[in-house]
Order: C-alpha cells, then sequence, then structure tokens
C-alpha cells in the first residue's frame, strides 16, 4: 500500500509504532539488507540498434503523469533521444530531449521531434563504456534535465513552454551512428520508502518524528541542499533503491512505499524493522 508521509506516520501509529528511523551506518546496512529480502523491485534493460524510431514505455505511463519526472541510467556514445509527448505520437505534441549529439558534445531540448532546439548546452555527458544516471522534470511547463540520482540536482538544461501540453507518454530512440543501452526501473513507485525525518517543524532542520529528535546520521544523496532550495515544497525523508538507498528530500503528499517499526510487547527487545507495510 502506497501512503503519503502524514498517513504513512499516522498507520504505523495507529499500529503500536513508528515510521521508520535510521539512527546510525548499522542500522542502514541492516535496512537495506532488510529491504533487498522483501522486496522484488525489477529492472527495465533495453538495447536499442542504431536507429531513429522511437520506443514507447508503456508501462511507465501512469507513474510520469503522476510524478512528471523519469529517471533512468544510459550507455552509449552519443545521442540519447526522449520524446515526452501529449499522444501516443512523437510527431504531435511533444518535447524532444537529446543528451550527448553531435558526437557526445551538445545536449538539446526542442519543442517537436527535429525542430530547432529552444536550449542547447554544451558538454560530453555520456559513456560508450558505463551506464550513467540521467533525469528529465517537466512540471508546470518547465522542461528540465540534469545528471545523476537526485531529480532537480545537477541540472544543465531547463527551458519553459509558454504554451504547454501535458506529458503522457514518454519514448526514447538511439541515432543511425550508434546502438544505446537504457534501464529503468519497472515499478519506480515501489522503489521508494518513506522515513520518519522532516523538517516540517523547523526548515531546513531535520528532525525525527513524531519526537523531533534530531537528526544525528544521515545518509543524504550529494546535491541535495541545493536542489533543497530550489524545490522548497519537500520536507519529508524518502530513500530509495534506485538511489542505491541515499535519502532524499521528497514532498510529502506524494504516495510512497513505508515500512513501520513496532515494539515486541512480548520481550524488552523492539524489532529492528517491526513490521513492513505496503
Amino acid at each position: 500500500m502506497l501512503m503519503s508521509w502524514p498517513n504513512a506516520l499516522g498507520t504505523c501509529q495507529d499500529l503500536g509504532g513508528t515510521l521508520l528511523t535510521i539512527d546510525n551506518a548499522q542500522k542502514q546496512k541492516d535496512i537495506e539488507q532488510f529491504i533487498a529480502d522483501h522486496y522484488n523491485v525489477s529492472r527495465i534493460d533495453l538495447h536499442l540498434p542504431p536507429v531513429y524510431e522511437y520506443h514507447f514505455m508503456d508501462g511507465l505511463d501512469k507513474f510520469i503523469r503522476n510524478e512528471k519526472y523519469i529517471q533512468f541510467d544510459f550507455k552509449g556514445c552519443n545521442d540519447a533521444y526522449v520524446i515526452l509527448s501529449e499522444h501516443r505520437n512523437s510527431s504531435f505534441r511533444s518535447y524532444e530531449v537529446l543528451f550527448g549529439g553531435w558526437k557526445n558534445t551538445l545536449s538539446v531540448i526542442r519543442k517537436c521531434r527535429q525542430c530547432a532546439p529552444m536550449t542547447t548546452t554544451s558538454h560530453s555527458p555520456l559513456s560508450c563504456t558505463e551506464f550513467k544516471p540521467f533525469w528529465i522534470s517537466w512540471e508546470n511547463g518547465t522542461i528540465r534535465a540534469g545528471e545523476g540520482r537526485e531529480v532537480g540536482a545537477s541540472t544543465f538544461m531547463e527551458w519553459s513552454d509558454s504554451t504547454s501540453h501535458p506529458v503522457n507518454f514518454f519514448g526514447i530512440s538511439s541515432w543511425r551512428t550508434a546502438q544505446t543501452s537504457w534501464r529503468f526501473l519497472k515499478d519506480p513507485y515501489n522503489s521508494s520508502f518513506w522515513l520518519a525525518g522532516s523538517d516540517l517543524g523547523h526548515h531546513a532542520q531535520w528532525e525525527w518524528f513524531p519526537k523531533e529528535d534530531f537528526v544525528g546520521f544521515t545518509n543524504w544523496l550529494p546535491g541535495l541542499e541545493e536542489s533543497q532550495k530550489r524545490s522548497p515544497s519537500r520536507h519529508c525523508m524518502q530513500m530509495s533503491l534506485h538511489n542505491d538507498f541515499k535519502w532524499a528530500a521528497d514532498n510529502c503528499m506524494q504516495n510512497r512505499n513505508f515500512i513501520c517499526e513496532i515494539s515486541k510487547h512480548e520481550s524488552s527487545t523492539k524489532a529492528p524493522f517491526g513490521r513492513g507495510v505496503g
């Protein structure tokens, strides 16, 4: 069951426990192992030939419509093409985002397929030999692209469309000069878990709720502070398998998985993980 952070916190309290807190490195390691043992989060691996033809990712449509972003890992020497479309048609009302075009020297955002670029960035983001993480977001008509595991951090390109359209479908493609390899989480919702941390009590001061104990040990994603400043609506803590179990600030009203810790009444010890919910 997926819930918002307040509902997850309340559910754990109704069960006689608390939302998961992690206050030391050993517990972080134990939680990672617990999730790996109990949750099967599969991955989509795609290898596309050197052909400019969009392959629509139909299984992820619900996620992108609700969340307005997508994350992926990419390996290829050049030309990672992504189409963001209102309809399942790359030729009509579609944004095209190209990573590492022109022999991995330039990335661009276009208002339509093969249109003139609306913005460009000169860099070499891709690798022929290893997968690298990227993200694209499109909230409120602003298309952003960046690298790394944290959406909103390490942005290298953005453009705002004054006549924006919804994004209901997205597809991926190679160019005619190189094959490409892509990785996506098959069920992104099942990969993220709420933690009890929040700065709702005091902005930028993270505490474990409901006790409001100061968060000492941390396992934040690199670049979080910068993205937090740009996204002030993110006040609740989550960790994700996609981000190698690193912590991130998130919108508290998004629906995520969660784990409750519940005391064992029959003994004086506390269950290390309590009861998994969702």
